[in-house]
């Protein structure tokens, strides 16, 4: 059985605010070290605050980011049907190929939630196997390029 689309985002919402919280918290952390005392460099050599420093800039555009999906999950509203009836982003999909699996396509790819049993794995349109679905309707085939070549697919079903 597979899950709603309204399920699935809500989970994808509750996993993102939870990395956003880890993410802010550990970037906290960086800033703290890259302007602790102890962290003063004490010779030419010492570039533990030039590391600390670029540890806390990488955080603080992870942070960014994080929020920029979050502020587009929150926007979402899964409810609303895909106009075209086609894969793009915010749709729900089934794929038949190497394996079958659900796949929710994302402004940004990666990540996986479970709900009941059920795997879905988050991909954007920039991924292979994005950009195979981009525009495509329940019951086409198509083909994306694999580590070891082609492979042939099938968009199974769609939400």
């Amino acid at each position: 059985m597979r899950p709603t689309k309204q399920a699935v985002v809500a989970a994808l919402r509750d996993a993102l605010n939870a990395e956003l919280h880890a993410v802010e918290s550990v970037a906290a952390m960086a800033r703290d070290e890259a302007s602790s005392a102890e962290t003063r460099s004490e010779g030419k050599y010492d570039t533990r605050a030039t590391e600390a420093s670029y540890l806390a800039r990488g955080q603080a555009w992870r942070v960014a980011e994080l929020r920029q999906l979050a502020a587009w999950y929150q926007l979402f509203d899964p409810s609303l049907p895909l106009n075209p009836p086609t894969a793009q982003v915010g749709a729900l999909v089934e794929v038949d190929g190497p394996r079958r699996e659900l796949l929710f396509i994302a402004p940004v790819g990666g990540g996986r939630v479970e709900l009941d049993g059920v795997s879905v794995r988050v991909i954007s349109p920039s991924s292979p196997m994005g950009e195979g679905l981009l525009e495509l309707e329940a019951g086409d085939d198509f083909e994306m390029e694999g580590a070891t070549g082609p492979i042939q697919c099938s968009l199974v079903w769609l939400a």
